[in-house]
């Protein structure tokens, strides 16, 4: 289960993970009353389920309220990877003097959590790792202990996080893991975690995907909808009851499970 980004924002900032303030909207006139609201410059954000929002026009600055409106009414309705944007999120924004990368997925080898670090955030971190792999530390960790402050420290060290600021960007991190754990989480992600010139660690970006098999027990503390998938095709496979494969081009694959699929 895909997590629009405001809900991820709200769960991460229970779980204490500094997030901009926020205001989500589903027409112009409401853009233009958060950007009121926020009182000054403020990012519009497409609230859709897919990635590569920005390269798709879905993400636009406004320094004033009657821009947030411009920028509302560009992405509203529009498309992005075939989806249609029925609400953005506008949220104030920061200056910037730093972005840094934070992950968590589960690595299939080892079947165990791996934790990602890079000092190069904002882009996709698979292209950090084909360009500039030494900017990106890993570090897997014992399900049955957990993720501990000292081995947060040591991993964003590796990865060239600025020294003064370790200590909270751990702790930032080690907030992050708690999620991923609490949400039986596939995917917890912070790109970019932004830092000021003040030297203030905000995640400007919030990316949570729950696993499908652990959406029944935790229906009390996931957002209240229903499962949304990341493309239409895909919620008519559900629909149908078959499992659906979208790929780049003209191809796509129906199978009656995973391992047909696989094969």
């Amino acid at each position: 289960m895909k997590l629009y980004e405001y809900e991820a924002a709200d769960i991460f900032a229970e779980a204490g993970i500094p997030v901009p303030d926020r205001v989500v909207v589903r027409t112009a006139d409401e853009a233009i009353a958060a950007a009121v609201h926020l009182a000054g410059p403020v990012v519009v954000k497409a609230q859709v389920l897919a990635g590569g929002r920005g390269l798709a026009g879905g993400v636009k600055t406004a320094a004033a309220p009657d821009e947030a409106r411009a920028a509302a009414e560009a992405i509203l309705g529009a498309p992005i990877r075939g989806l249609r944007v029925e609400q953005v999120l506008v949220s104030r924004k920061m200056d910037i003097a730093g972005e840094f990368y934070l992950g968590i997925t589960v690595d299939g080898y080892a079947g165990k959590p791996v934790v990602v670090a890079s000092s190069a955030g904002g882009v996709n971190i698979e292209e950090v790792a084909a360009k500039t792999p030494e900017k990106i530390a890993s570090f897997t960790v014992d399900p049955e202990r957990g993720l501990f402050a000292f081995e947060a420290r040591a991993l964003l060290k590796r990865a060239g996080f600025p020294s003064a600021r370790i200590g909270v960007a751990a702790d930032i991190l080690v907030r992050l893991y708690r999620v991923f754990v609490r949400y039986e989480a596939i995917i917890a992600e912070i790109n970019p975690l932004a830092i000021s010139p003040d030297g203030t660690f905000m995640a400007l970006d919030a990316k949570l995907d729950v696993d499908d098999s652990a959406v029944f027990r935790l229906a009390k503390i996931l957002p209240k909808r229903g499962v949304s998938p990341d493309n239409p095709l895909e919620a008519k496979a559900r629909e149908i009851g078959v499992s659906y494969v979208d790929l780049d081009g003209d191809i796509g694959i129906i199978s009656s499970g995973a391992g047909l699929g696989m094969a």
